[in-house]
């Protein structure tokens, strides 16, 4: 990791925006059921067949979690559904009721889905039908429609540092507090205060990547809704309604299907901002992307450890890099070789490890043994090389290292 000359840097940042933001100290289900029953007569939730308010979702929330409790499920609960708008009500569920929710993806295996339980030490997995993968000994199968009762709060008082959400990543199943959850979206949010304001439309059908989760926390911590759509539904005309003022996240693989496939859905270039999270990428296929959709592309990178990291802002998009960090996010250099954090500032290394410090970061992996070597001093690694220019634009190189997260190819 040598050294290079360069004068000490003009960091460029978006003006009226703050460079930190306080985060909710408070348990995710305490915090919704309050904001919630300030704003029940907002939309909450959205797709082609129904609009649900906040008060709607928080009553049918607390009548799921207060099945949680009567059926007695305890300590890790897993969600497997393939309707996002359910996995949502019974993820607010498990909340309400201070449970661990594992939000599992329903496309995994059968043998995945088993090793994820296995991993999060799941009490119960709940599913749409209560039928799961024969290799889950131990692991009660519940049925969502079995999930009624009358809520009560005995038992959920828990601290905002204590697990929440676990997430799955290309390590192993990711545990996030209150907390840290909670920062993803505070950082998203206070970036590009926009996104505060308008819809969040989740175009995939599981909920537990941090993409989506980011988005859908913010929204429904704004009062603003969630529109669970794919893009072909909006194209088919369902959903006029939400069809412009909304934003989104894509991921890399959808956005070069659409680049292969030469065609877009209209409403992508009708929406107020179009992330594309990503790795690395070559200029050439961000300016091929714009061009197919007719406006600009924001890159987002982030990782299940970490959440939203960097991206562009509306003030100025790079062509030739992501953007910049987020607010309430750190990246610190570190040497890939030692795995030691450089005393030689960003903008006088050729490149170096992206080390993380932030809000959002995780509590840890589940399993105890991977967490072994995860930091450098306070900076979470994430195995993926870095170059930061003078006025503080990041540009990823290449692939993670040894694999850690997911980064889009060239």
């Amino acid at each position: 990791m040598s050294k290079v000359g360069g004068a000490l840097p003009s960091w460029y940042w978006p003006a009226g925006i703050p460079r930190r933001v306080p985060v909710a100290q408070q348990p995710l289900g305490r915090l919704f059921r309050q904001r919630f029953a300030t704003m029940k007569d907002r939309i909450a939730v959205a797709d082609k067949n129904v609009r649900i308010t906040y008060g709607e979702l928080l009553e049918q929330s607390l009548s799921l979690a207060g099945g949680i409790q009567t059926a007695g499920l305890t300590g890790t609960i897993a969600i497997s559904d393939p309707d996002p708008l359910e996995s949502l009500r019974l993820c607010l569920a498990g909340l309400f009721a201070g449970r661990r929710i594992l939000l599992a993806d329903p496309a995994d295996s059968p043998e995945l889905l088993a090793a994820r339980l296995a991993e999060g030490k799941a009490s119960a997995l709940i599913t749409s039908d209560g039928a799961g993968p024969a290799q889950a000994a131990g692991v009660a199968m519940v049925a969502r429609s079995d999930l009624q009762g009358t809520f009560s709060e005995a038992g959920t008082a828990i601290r905002a540092t204590e697990p929440a959400i676990l997430l799955p990543s290309g390590r192993g199943l990711v545990a996030h507090s209150h907390f840290s959850v909670s920062a993803m979206a505070a950082s998203m949010a206070a970036f590009i205060p926009r996104l505060r304001e308008i819809p969040f439309v989740c175009t995939e059908p599981a909920i537990g990547s941090w993409e989506m989760l980011t988005g859908i926390l913010l929204a429904i911590s704004q009062g603003k809704p969630v529109v669970f759509a794919s893009l072909e539904e909006f194209d088919a005309g369902e959903l006029t309604d939400f069809v412009t003022d909304n934003y989104m996240i894509i991921q890399r693989s959808q956005a070069d299907a659409m680049l292969a496939g030469g065609r877009i859905p209209p409403m992508m270039s009708q929406s107020a901002y179009v992330f594309v999270s990503t790795g690395s990428f070559d200029p050439r296929w961000r300016r091929h992307m714009e061009a197919l959709c007719g406006r600009p592309i924001f890159p987002l990178w982030g990782l299940p450890e970490v959440g939203p990291l960097v991206a562009a802002h509306p003030t100025w998009i790079p062509p030739h890099g992501h953007g910049f960090p987020l607010v309430n996010v750190s990246l610190i250099p570190i040497d890939p070789d030692s795995g030691k954090v450089s005393i030689v500032p960003w903008e006088m290394l050729d490149q170096a490890e992206v080390g993380v410090e932030a809000l959002s970061a995780m509590v840890g992996y589940v399993e105890p043994a991977r967490n072994v070597g995860v930091k450098s001093g306070t900076a979470v690694r994430t195995r993926q090389v870095a170059t930061m220019d003078h006025v503080g634009v990041v540009v990823l190189q290449g692939a993670p290292f040894d694999g850690l997260g997911a980064a889009g190819a060239n």
